[in-house]
């Protein structure tokens, strides 16, 4: 009997195998047809043609035309020729339906609701990227294959091929005109040309999205959110979210400084690079974007004279002449857990200031009397006490130098002169 129900089950087998082998030459009977107008040695116009080869090698090889060039109500598939123009291929009409139903959701079903969908689907701009700009038409492999325009190493080569376009950059207002330039310069980018990095390193769809790409103008834009940073960087994440900034960012506060705002966008490089603007002497410009902003200043009752009053001081000055050991905004402050000195984490509280100006690099050391002397006091002002009346007696002594040499010597020169003509 066991005998039996093997025979049985092999019989089976073999009849569903010889069933598939009699179904598949009618698929690709059609896909025949299809190639005899369209096919490379056809005698189509070269923009229809399709290369058989690469037909064969893509994941839809199994498919028939017409399951994503529909035909129109009325028509039959083997119907040819077929009518001009024919339904636009809609990718998540009957496949491509996946979902997830979390918050990592990133499939094709949100593509209407991005900046690309809405542009083609509501307003019928052909220009920007469809399913087959990104995966291509009649080639798709899969994410994986180190060939496929989807795969990691090639996706900003893909994204560039319209964001490295001018004509498209100005037609549709890009503010950003060489992303992919910008972006191998960057150390992402040479992190994703590195062997060994590139299946880490950030390509565009991890901060930008994939299908769900928003437009710039969108609120709590993902390539912004520093929650996108932290996918990668998740312990300078867990400082930047306890710091003043990070807890105003993720209540949605858009006046404080996000990733993107310290370290640029595309053009990411290390704080040692010269050009950075987290390089030791960068950092006071970059902070007075902010900090040198009256209506943010008063928004927030910071006093506005931050940056002024750094660049006067003895660091600032070292700064400016290149010193990098002088210290910047982010050796008192700190950097990614930045504090208001109200706060007794914080590195310029005053009960924490003889250990931030002791440290191993600056002052070590240092007594508490006089790491708790005022920093950020103009000298114009009283309160910076003696340096206030040591500048108003250099100014003083400029002015009478001044009138001194207007009275007597100017007087004295012009008689000189006077002398000199009538001995001539």
């Amino acid at each position: 009997m066991t005998k039996f129900k093997l025979i049985l089950l092999c019989v089976s087998l073999l009849g569903l195998f010889l069933l598939s082998g009699a179904v598949r030459p009618q698929e690709s009977d059609l896909n025949r047809e299809c190639l005899s107008c369209h096919g490379t040695e056809a005698e189509c116009v070269d923009s229809f043609k399709i290369n058989e080869d690469n037909l064969s090698s893509s994941v839809h090889s199994s498919l028939k035309c017409t399951e994503c060039h529909r035909i129109l109500p009325g028509e039959k598939e083997s119907e040819i020729p077929h009518k001009k123009d024919l339904p636009d291929v809609n990718c998540t009409a009957q496949c491509h339906r996946e979902t997830k139903k979390d918050e990592t959701d990133t499939g094709p079903l949100l593509y209407p609701d991005s900046v690309h969908g809405k542009a083609y689907l509501e307003r019928g701009v052909q220009e920007v990227a469809k399913c087959w700009d990104c995966h291509t038409k009649h080639n798709i492999k899969t994410a994986s294959d180190t060939e496929s325009t989807i795969n990691r190493k090639n996706i900003p080569v893909t994204c560039s091929i319209c964001h490295e376009d001018m004509q498209v950059v100005i037609k549709f207002n890009i503010h950003c005109e060489a992303p992919y330039r910008e972006y191998l310069q960057s150390v992402h980018g040479k992190a994703l040309l590195k062997e060994g990095t590139s299946s880490y390193a950030a390509v565009c769809t991890d901060c930008h999205g994939v299908h769900d790409i928003k437009g710039v103008g969108e609120p709590h834009l993902m390539a912004k959110r520093p929650e996108t940073c932290a996918k990668c960087h998740d312990l300078v994440f867990n400082d930047y979210k306890e710091s003043i900034h990070g807890r105003e960012a993720l209540k949605g506060n858009v006046d404080v400084p996000f990733c993107v705002d310290c370290h640029g966008e595309h053009n990411i490089v290390s704080h040692l690079a010269e050009e950075a603007p987290t390089s030791s002497k960068n950092i006071p410009d970059t902070c007075s974007t902010c900090h040198a902003r009256p209506e943010i200043m008063s928004k927030y009752g910071i006093p506005e004279d931050r940056t002024e009053t750094f660049i006067e001081s003895m660091h600032g000055i070292a700064v400016g002449y290149g010193y990098e050991a002088a210290a910047n905004c982010s050796s008192c402050h700190g950097i990614h857990d930045i504090r208001p000195a109200s706060d007794p984490l914080s590195k310029v509280n005053p009960a924490n200031l003889a250990k931030t100006c002791g440290q191993t690099d600056c002052h070590p050391g240092m007594p508490e009397k006089i790491a708790d002397s005022k920093i950020h006091i103009a000298m114009s002002q009283k309160k910076s006490g003696v340096l206030f009346y040591i500048q108003q007696v250099l100014v003083w002594v400029i002015f009478a130098a001044a009138v001194i040499t207007i009275v007597w010597f100017v007087p004295g020169f012009l008689r000189k002169i006077k002398l000199l003509r009538k001995k001539k």
